[in-house]
C-alpha cells in the first residue's frame, strides 16, 4: 500500500537558534506549505509529499521573524522551572538524576558517590557555582576523550581544540578552524546522546553544512543517530536553561 502521509523529526538553524520541528508530508496537500506552533510549544510544518528539502528550508527562513516571535511567546507563557541547590535537590549527570548532599568544609569540591552528588563547599559560598564548575570540568574531560576516540576511530581530520560553554539553544558547534565547542549541559544527558552530538560535530569537519553529503556521512558512521536525537530532544526541556 502506498504511503499517503509521512512524519519525520527535523531541525533548522535560524539565526543562532536550533529549532526542531515535525515535518508532515502529505499527498493530499497539492501546493501550499504551512506551519503551526502547538500548545506545547512544538512546531509542525506541513508540505506536499514531494517537496524538496531546499524549498522547506527557504519557506522556514522566509517566516523566520514570525516563527521566532511565536516560539518566544510560548516560552514566556510556560517558563522553565529553574534548578535549586538545596540539600536533597535532584540534578542530572550522564542521563541519571542524583540528589545533592551538601557538606560544609574548608575546601570546595564535588564528588559523585553512590546514589548522591556530594557537594563540599565553604560556608557562605555558592553551591550553584561549585556545582557548575564541577560540571564544566567533567564535561571538558569526558567530551575531549570521546571526541578524540571517535576522530581516531573514523579517521577524521585532526581537531585543533575542544571547548565547552553554556548555551541555551545548541548542543554543539564546529568551526572552519576545526574547533569543536560543546554545551556544558550536554554532560547531563545519557552517554549515547552525547555520542550522537560528538559524531554530528565531527561530521562537520568534512561538511560544514547540513546538505546531502553531511547526512549521508552521519548515517554511514552512526546509523542510529535519529533515535539518539529524539532521546536527546526529550531531555532538552529538563536540562537547557
Amino acid at each position: 500500500m502506498q504511503t499517503k502521509r509521512t512524519k519525520t523529526k527535523e531541525s533548522i538553524t535560524l539565526g543562532h537558534k536550533v529549532i526542531d520541528f515535525l515535518l508532515v508530508r502529505s499527498k493530499k496537500r497539492k501546493y501550499s506549505l504551512s506551519m503551526q506552533v502547538k500548545k506545547d510549544g512544538s512546531l509542525q510544518v506541513n508540505v506536499p509529499f514531494a517537496t524538496k528539502e531546499k524549498d522547506i528550508e527557504l519557506f522556514l527562513v522566509s517566516k523566520k521573524k514570525w516563527l521566532l516571535e511565536k516560539l518566544q511567546q510560548k516560552l514566556d507563557k510556560n517558563p522553565l522551572q529553574q534548578p535549586t541547590y538545596s540539600d536533597g535537590d535532584w540534578h542530572w549527570f550522564k542521563g541519571q538524576k542524583y540528589p545533592l548532599k551538601l557538606i560544609i568544609t574548608a575546601f570546595s569540591r564535588v564528588e559523585l558517590s553512590g546514589d548522591y552528588v556530594l557537594v563540599y563547599y565553604r560556608r557562605n559560598n555558592s553551591v550553584k557555582n561549585v556545582l557548575e564548575k564541577w560540571y564544566k570540568k567533567e564535561a571538558l574531560k569526558y567530551f575531549t576523550q570521546r571526541t578524540q576516540y571517535f576522530a581516531e576511530l573514523h579517521g577524521f581530520p585532526q581537531i585543533k581544540e575542544v571547548k565547552i560553554r553554556s548555551m541555551k539553544a545548541r548542543w554543539g558547534s564546529c568551526s572552519s578552524r576545526r574547533v569543536i565547542t560543546y554545551n556544558t549541559h550536554l554532560i547531563k544527558t545519557p552517554t549515547d546522546c552525547i555520542d550522537y552530538v560528538i559524531m554530528h560535530e565531527l561530521c562537520h569537519l568534512i561538511h560544514q553544512n547540513h546538505q546531502k553529503g553531511f547526512h549521508q556521512l552521519q548515517l554511514k558512521l552512526n546509523p542510529g543517530w535519529k533515535k539518539q536525537k529524539q532521546k536527546l530532544d526529550s531531555f532538552a526541556h529538563q536540562i537547557l536553561p
